[in-house]
């Protein structure tokens, strides 16, 4: 028989006569680690192609999916990019994305040269990546970067990877302008109305009878705008199957290919990586026979004249065009703005809008006297400062509603726009419509000259109530503040009347209702 006994030393069991103490046992904490988030970065450059980017993207995702204490967070991996620039490498990018959103902790990479070989950018990216507590750590330097002397063998390391970067840089230009010199060209990318056939440079008769007719209508007298709205408006594409634009005319009729003549080291990579045109510092080499010409070189040169003397007739007639060009950017695409003239009317207008229409680009054009204004009101100055601008001023960014201007310091000055009615006097027009039976509505004329609007059908089949101007404007008003029109044409999609209320639909979600007078 068994029995139990508890007193002040704990619990006993006797058995067969014999005394046994039973010990409690603690409840032990089994809380379990968390793992950690693993990633890793891999890239080959057109320069290391002995490295296989798959048997990297192969080796990392086996080791993180190996170790018990880590969680897979993927594997980012650029393809014949460069390193000595972190601008065009995506998935660099969206690595560092997702480590500040929080989603990965360690980062691998095989090494320093793989990560970045400029050392700015080695060193910025490592830094911002250890505030936020995630370390990337060097394979083959066997470097950590939250360690103690980390950052100290990484800025040593990454400047002799970009020594090394600089050098074979060197080495290949060398080669490149050695070709250059004795004639050969560095590939074989023809230009419009040209193919390579792995031989020579062959005519394609399609393109090259576009090519003949830019230069026999520029020849003429028309200007290069008017051509390209031309061949776009008959479906005529470029390489990409977009629509031919006026840069488009314009780089071909200052290509010197089209004479049968190659012009070698046009453009050049500057020391901080950046596609520069060649303006005389460095020597351009001409080949001539390359190509079989479209073009006599008598009217090439005759086309340049034509090109100089419009470019000099144009500063001198529009002292304004000069400051604004290249600067005037579409806050709705992004695309930029070019100028207009009809008359004395001076417009500038965005080029996705007007080459592709208003599906494409919602954006409203701007007044040149209005942009001139509010280049005066950011720059605190009664005139015009043309120098001053371009001295402080990077870019002007056009928005329906206000004027962005980005300054050189990184600044942003905000100045809201004057409405000066891009579909006539008024900002509703084509946004009204009727509740009741889903038709547009239609601004009219009531007693006494009152402006109402109204359903577009008749009374007979639609007995929506009038909504005087007066009133929606009010509305307008008092959801947007003063400047609404501006507001109402970039923001809204649509304004719905009913009997009872008015709703604002914007473009990005949600809706304004305001409740209508009696009456």
């Amino acid at each position: 028989m068994t029995c139990y006994r508890a007193d002040s030393t704990g619990i006993w069991e006797w058995k067969g006569g014999i005394a046994l103490k039973i010990h409690r046992l603690k409840p032990q904490n089994t809380t379990l680690k968390p793992k950690l988030r693993v990633a890793a970065y891999a890239r080959v450059s057109v320069d290391t192609l002995h490295h296989s980017l798959a048997a990297q993207v192969s080796y990392y995702s086996n080791l993180i999916q190996k170790n018990p204490a880590w969680e897979y967070a993927g594997v980012y991996a650029d393809e014949g990019i460069t390193g000595t620039s972190t601008t065009h490498r995506t998935e660099f990018k969206r690595l560092i994305a997702d480590c500040d959103a929080g989603k990965i902790d360690l980062v691998l990479v095989k090494s320093i040269s793989r990560f970045a070989r400029d050392t700015v950018d080695c060193l910025h990216t490592v830094r911002q990546l250890k505030e936020k507590g995630i370390a990337v750590r060097f394979e083959r330097e066997n470097i950590d970067s939250t360690s103690e002397d980390g950052e100290l063998l990484l800025t040593l390391l990454a400047s002799f990877a970009q020594e090394e970067s600089r050098s074979i840089g060197e080495n290949i230009r060398w080669g490149v302008r050695r070709r250059f010199a004795q004639g050969i060209p560095n590939g074989h990318k023809a230009p419009y109305g040209y193919r390579w056939d792995g031989e020579m440079f062959r005519i394609i008769t399609a393109e090259s009878e576009i090519v003949k007719e830019i230069f026999r209508r520029y020849l003429a007298e028309e200007s290069a705008y008017a051509i390209a709205k031309s061949l776009a408006g008959r479906g005529i594409t470029g390489r990409q199957g977009r629509p031919i634009e006026q840069t488009t005319v314009k780089d071909i009729l200052s290509n010197i290919s089209y004479t049968g003549t190659m012009a070698l080291q046009k453009n050049y990579i500057s020391e901080g990586h950046i596609r520069k045109r060649n303006k005389g510092e460095l020597p351009l080499y001409l080949v001539d026979g390359v190509f079989e010409p479209l073009v006599s070189k008598e009217d090439f040169d005759k086309v340049q004249e034509i090109r100089k003397r419009r470019a000099e007739g144009a500063a001198n007639r529009n002292p304004v065009l000069l400051p604004f060009s290249g600067m005037v950017k579409c806050g709705c695409c992004g695309s930029g703005f070019s100028r207009r003239t009809a008359g004395k009317y001076r417009r500038w207008g965005c080029n996705t809008r007007e080459r592709k229409g208003r599906e494409s680009c919602d954006s409203r054009p701007i007044r040149e006297e209005e942009l001139v204004a509010a280049v005066r009101d950011v720059m605190e100055k009664e005139d015009f400062d043309a120098t001053k601008l371009r001295r402080k001023v990077s870019k002007i960014v056009i928005h329906g509603d206000r004027i962005d201007f980005h300054l050189v310091n990184g600044r942003i000055k905000k100045t809201a726009r004057i409405y000066n009615g891009q579909r006539g006097s008024n900002p509703f027009t084509n946004k009204v419509y009727c509740t009741s039976c889903g038709s547009k509505c239609e601004r009219d004329t009531w007693t006494k000259g009152t402006k109402v609007w109204s359903c577009s059908q008749p009374r007979t089949k639609c007995q929506l109530r009038r909504l005087p101007e007066s009133e929606l404007r009010e509305a307008a008003a008092s959801f947007f503040c003063n400047g609404y029109e501006g507001k109402i044409v970039q923001n809204v999609e649509r304004i719905i009347i009913s009997d009872d209320e008015v709703i604002f639909q914007l473009k990005e979600g949600g809706a304004y209702r305001w409740q209508r007078q009696c009456g």
